[in-house]
């Protein structure tokens, strides 16, 4: 009876969100709201290509402009692939920027940390990307054929296979009255959650680094920056503030996870670092 009991004070029942007032008074702070002292903005360059190799990135034009102060690309990095599967090391197969070359239309090439968004923008237009275009693949079916493509390094495009079934299926098909197979598409999709994915990381000299961020996974966050930056776990902290939207689509790191704290890290400042819609669409 005493479980009974206390079931039924919680079931059914309606209760206040522990947030409800913060939000609805407006005094909730999201991660594009906070801002620290000396902070700088980043912005990220993104390819125009579905698939091409990199020859040559020039940053030096970038670096001249008043107001920036640090320009990267992938070959300023460790190099290190991540992915949201670390105990499985074939999967991962993202980089914080791109090095050698490029695998989608918006993958990140090089980045910005300037003293406004303007001028940090005004910094990406003046970096020059020679690309040498190779064939790319935008179906599923013949990215898996031989002789296709190869965006990564895994064969026929497959970076992991999962097969489901439960009990005998081929039994279960030979007792069947009638069997039917079709093949159902639908659009591309995107969560377009009202809050875009924002990133603002703090790097102190002591080694640590702090970063707050529209994520849904901050342990797996954390792993995946330690990881791809040759930090410790333990001098990595990662702080989810209010959250505006996520249904997994905030699951993950993300370039601007990386490139805010790498950007931290080469300038010893803040740097923040907010997606616009066109980038929630391309980029995530």
């Amino acid at each position: 009876m005493t479980v009974e009991r206390a079931e039924r004070s919680v079931v059914g029942k309606s209760f206040p969100r522990l947030d409800a007032v913060a939000k609805a008074t407006g005094s909730a702070a999201y991660t594009a709201d906070l801002k620290l002292p000396r902070m700088l903005h980043g912005k990220i360059l993104r390819s125009p290509l579905p698939h091409a190799r990199i020859l040559n990135v020039d940053l030096e034009g970038a670096r001249r402009l008043p107001g920036v102060k640090a320009v990267v690309c992938g070959r300023d990095t460790l190099g290190v692939k991540y992915g949201i599967l670390s105990t499985r090391p074939h999967t991962l197969d993202e980089e914080g920027l791109a090095v050698e070359k490029v695998r989608y239309v918006g993958d990140e090439v090089a980045a910005v940390a300037a003293v406004d968004k303007e001028t940090a923008q005004r910094a990406v237009d003046l970096i020059r990307v020679d690309y040498e275009e190779l064939p790319a693949v935008f179906d599923p079916f013949e990215a898996m054929k031989e002789g296709a493509p190869r965006i990564h390094d895994v064969d026929r495009n497959v970076g992991m296979e999962v097969n489901w079934a439960v009990g005998d299926v081929e039994a279960g098909f030979a007792q069947s009255d009638h069997v039917r197979e079709d093949t159902f598409t639908t659009q591309a999709q995107a969560h377009a959650t009202i809050e875009t994915h924002a990133a603002l990381a703090s790097y102190e000299p002591s080694g640590k680094l702090t970063l707050w961020s529209t994520t849904q996974s901050p342990y797996v966050l954390t792993k995946n920056l330690a990881r791809t930056l040759g930090l410790r776990e333990g001098d990595v902290r990662v702080i989810k503030p209010h959250l505006g939207g996520g249904f997994g689509a905030k699951h993950q790191m993300l370039s601007l996870d990386f490139t805010a704290a790498f950007l931290s890290m080469r300038t010893g400042r803040p740097v923040k670092i907010v997606y616009g819609r066109d980038e929630e669409f391309c980029a995530t």
